[in-house]
């Protein structure tokens, strides 16, 4: 071998080894800087984006109480999911408040953009910030809602009639007053429209619910129904997005229903008795019957009726058959107008007072998870309990957030 070539070629082969590190460690440098910073850009960015999101619906729960309380709540929510505005590569979101073109629906815009500062790429001219933005947009449905309530004698007994005002009252804050449509309907032996479904609601339902009078039976399917309808007449512009509700409280069993009855032939009548457990306690007993044109008390001598469950005539007496068989199809009939209403993409909500109530009836109602009778393919509510009356108002609050997610999510 020759000495003086192996050096040559040893020293030629240093020579492009540094050669090529001059032109490849730029690079690689530059890839680096890249994979860090814009890791961290990507990492900042998915936490602003979370703040964001959080920002724009905490601001649409809030809109109902006014847009200076709606961003104070945006502004809040961000600072918990991305930090306070010292802390580092902070950020303070924009929050505007609107309405969308050719329809009723709030929207809420959010914006914010946090400045990165970098840590190999600052090397490079006009690289030692990044800046990242982040934006989201909810637009929030109006909501359509019909309060059903219930107002019979059971309610006097058990301080229902007490607790009920002011948590239907204090339940009406969560919602838009200027842009939702809600009706108050309440039902004993027979049904009423209290204040028929539309904007500025707040005051006609407080009103109602303070001098409502609590006395007679449980016509729920009478309810149901009436709320049905007046969610109905709502004329829903093209193009504009809603939420359709029902609320149905109750304090004890459907034990009411209306039929054409022979006495004397083809008389239509409202009648009902006692539901098992309210007889047990002896709140009431036998069958009564009113006129529901005038509601006054009527007489009929029928000893049977109609049954929509058996699809026969069913006995009226003798005790407590009779009001058994009632209860029974009061609670059939109901289901079916609640079943129409979910036909409808409407959702039912169902609270229930007190020891005298199904649960299971109230969840059927809802078409809640816990339900017997749960089906996944229409619209899916809730049914909660309030033992005590102390509890009532907190369980309409449990109610109104349920709503309020619903049309924020």
């Amino acid at each position: 071998m020759n000495p003086t070539h192996y050096n040559r070629e040893g020293k030629r082969s240093r020579g492009q080894i540094i050669v090529v590190l001059a032109i490849v460690l730029p690079v690689l440098l530059l890839s680096t800087s890249l994979a860090v910073d814009l890791g961290f850009a990507y990492v900042t960015r998915a936490k602003l984006s979370k703040a964001v999101d959080a920002a724009a619906l905490s601001a649409m729960r809030n809109i109902n109480f006014g847009q200076s309380a709606a961003i104070a709540a945006a502004q809040a929510a961000f600072n918990v999911n991305y930090g306070s505005p010292t802390s580092a590569n902070a950020a303070t979101p924009t929050v505007t408040v609107s309405f969308a073109n050719g329809s009723n629906n709030t929207v809420v815009n959010v914006s914010a953009t946090a400045t990165i500062n970098t840590f190999f790429l600052r090397l490079l001219p006009n690289f030692k910030t990044i800046q990242v933005t982040s934006t989201a947009q909810v637009t929030r449905p109006t909501l359509i809602m019909s309060l059903v309530l219930d107002r019979s004698g059971s309610m006097n007994l058990n301080g229902g009639a007490q607790a009920l005002p002011p948590a239907v009252q204090n339940f009406l804050t969560y919602f838009d007053n200027s842009t939702d449509e809600v009706a108050d309907v309440s039902f004993s032996s027979t049904a009423t429209i209290d204040v028929p479904i539309g904007t500025n609601f707040v005051s006609p339902i407080d009103g109602a619910v303070s001098q409502m009078n609590f006395n007679g039976g449980t016509f729920s399917q009478a309810g149901l129904q009436d709320g049905f309808d007046q969610i109905n007449t709502v004329t829903v512009s093209p193009g504009q997005e809603v939420v359709k509700v029902a609320v149905f409280f109750t304090d004890g069993w459907a034990n009411t229903i209306q039929d054409t009855l022979n006495c004397p032939p083809n008389t239509v009548l409202n009648f009902g008795g006692c539901s098992p457990p309210e007889a047990a306690v002896g709140w009431c007993n036998g069958v009564s019957f009113m006129n529901p044109h005038n509601g006054r008390p009527g007489f009929c001598g029928a000893t049977t009726f109609p049954s929509q469950v058996a699809g026969a005539n069913m006995p009226l007496v003798p005790p407590p058959t009779g009001e058994q068989n009632i209860s029974a199809d009061a609670a059939y009939r109901s289901l079916q107008v609640a079943g129409a209403m979910r036909a409808q993409n409407i959702v039912i909500y169902s609270i229930g007072l007190g020891n005298k109530i199904s649960q299971t009836f109230l969840q059927e109602i809802a078409n809640d998870p816990a339900s017997p009778t749960f089906d996944p393919s229409q619209p899916e509510g809730e049914a909660v309990f309030a033992p005590d009356p102390s509890q009532l108002q907190a369980v309409f609050e449990t109610i109104a957030s349920k709503i309020v997610a619903r049309i924020t999510q």
